[in-house]
C-alpha cells in the first residue's frame, strides 16, 4: 500500500532547495584530494607503488603492560594486618563488611580506609599500606 502526500510548490522548492544546499556544503568542505606520491621518490624510499594511508587506534595505544602472578595464599590470619578498602561503596557495604570481620576475627588486626576515587590519595600507591599489609580486600559496589 502506498502512500501518497499532495504538497505545494512552495514546500517542493523547499526540499529541492534543500538538497542544492546539501550537495553544495559536500563540494565546498570536502577534503582536497591527495597528491600521490612521484614514480621516482616512491623507487629511492623504497615505498610500494600503492598510496598508504596511517589510521589511528580510536581506543588509543596501551602501554606495556607488567603481567603478574596472584600473592601466596595466607596459612593462617591470626595476627596479620589486613587492609579493607572500601572504593566507592560508601555507608551500604563498607562498614558493614569491616565490623563483620573485626568481630568474627578479632586476633587479626584490621584496617579500614575509605576511598572514593582515584588520584593522589589512592591506597595502591600508599607505601605504608603496601608495606605492612599482608593482604588487602578491595570493595567496589555498582
Amino acid at each position: 500500500m502506498a502512500f501518497r502526500k499532495e504538497i505545494s510548490h512552495e514546500e517542493a522548492f523547499e526540499i529541492v532547495l534543500m538538497a542544492l544546499a546539501a550537495m553544495w556544503l559536500t563540494l565546498v568542505f570536502a577534503a582536497p584530494p591527495q597528491k600521490p606520491a612521484k614514480a621516482s621518490q616512491a623507487k629511492e624510499a623504497g615505498a610500494p607503488k600503492e598510496q598508504v594511508y596511517d589510521f589511528l587506534n580510536p581506543k588509543g595505544n596501551p602501554g606495556p603492560i607488567e603481567v603478574r602472578g596472584l600473592a601466596p595464599r595466607l596459612d593462617t590470619i591470626k595476627g596479620k594486618t589486613i587492609y579493607v578498602v572500601v572504593c566507592e561503596a560508601g555507608p551500604q557495604t563498607g562498614p558493614y563488611l569491616y565490623q563483620y570481620l573485626k568481630d568474627k576475627y578479632p586476633d587479626t588486626n584490621w584496617i579500614r580506609i575509605q576511598h572514593n576515587g582515584f588520584g593522589p590519595t589512592d591506597p595502591a600507591t600508599d607505601g605504608k599500606l603496601l608495606k605492612e599489609a599482608k593482604a588487602v580486600i578491595g570493595g567496589q559496589s555498582w
